[in-house]
């Protein structure tokens, strides 16, 4: 039976939505109030993503290699002994070459060849400045980015959603009120960002980076995080009735 409803409505929506869709026609007998609203959320991050890199030289292939190995060895171990966990990093970019001479410039002795890695870990947003300090001072010498994001983002779009169809709402009051009528009840919305959505009568309706000197064991600093807050941004399309 919740089945047959359930096709019963969808008939409905689909028969009913492209002529709410078409374009409003004033007239005496068509009383109704049309508005555009569009509203933005930002909230604190609970995600942060940080990639943190990793740079070795050598005089041969192999010295750069085996040295980005231990680098990496030291750093991927701080990350564990913290409670990171394996599942939370994911390895980048992984790049073995020759360094190549600047002009007149000859590459020093002993950085012939260079070696760079980096790893992308995603974790809660309060451990983000614990995580990179503790990975510069394994020996990761480059901070390559942070992005900040939240858990659930279709709930923090849908909320904003919400509070566009709120100001739509008390936009439309205003209006009915400044010409002397009652705002009624909602006919039609359109999420203009996302598709449209048909309500029924009834219904409810950072990035950053930064680097230390290669092979610093302690740095001389912290980096000083600041989280960026998440936002969305939805349009509403609504349309009232007047009583």
């Amino acid at each position: 039976m919740r089945t047959l409803f359930m096709v019963i409505l969808g008939v409905l929506v689909c028969s009913v939505s492209p002529a709410l869709a078409q374009e409003n026609i004033v007239s005496r007998q068509n009383r109704t109030i049309e508005v555009v609203a569009t509203e933005t959320v930002k909230v604190e991050p609970d995600i942060a993503k940080v990639t943190l890199g990793c740079v070795t030289y050598g005089e041969t292939h192999d010295e750069a290699y085996q040295a980005n190995l231990k680098v990496a060895g030291q750093v991927i171990q701080a990350l564990l002994s913290a409670g990171v966990s394996k599942k939370q990093i994911e390895t980048g970019s992984i790049e073995l070459s020759r360094r190549s001479s600047y002009g007149s410039r000859p590459t020093a002795k002993g950085r012939q060849f260079e070696a760079h890695q980096s790893w992308t870990i995603k974790l809660h947003a309060a451990q983000a400045q614990k995580v990179i300090d503790l990975a510069v001072r394994a020996g990761a010498n480059g901070v390559e980015g942070v992005s900040w994001d939240v858990s659930d983002p279709e709930a923090l779009q849908w909320k904003a959603r919400d509070a566009a169809m709120k100001k739509a709402r008390a936009t439309a009051e205003e209006m009915a009120a400044s010409a002397g009528d009652k705002l009624g009840e909602l006919l039609y919305a359109s999420n203009t960002v996302s598709g449209v959505m048909a309500f029924l009568r009834g219904r409810p309706v950072e990035t950053m980076s930064a680097s230390v000197g290669a092979g610093a064991s302690q740095p001389a600093f912290s980096l000083k995080l600041f989280p960026q807050k998440v936002e969305k941004t939805a349009t509403v399309r609504a349309i009232f009735a007047l009583d």
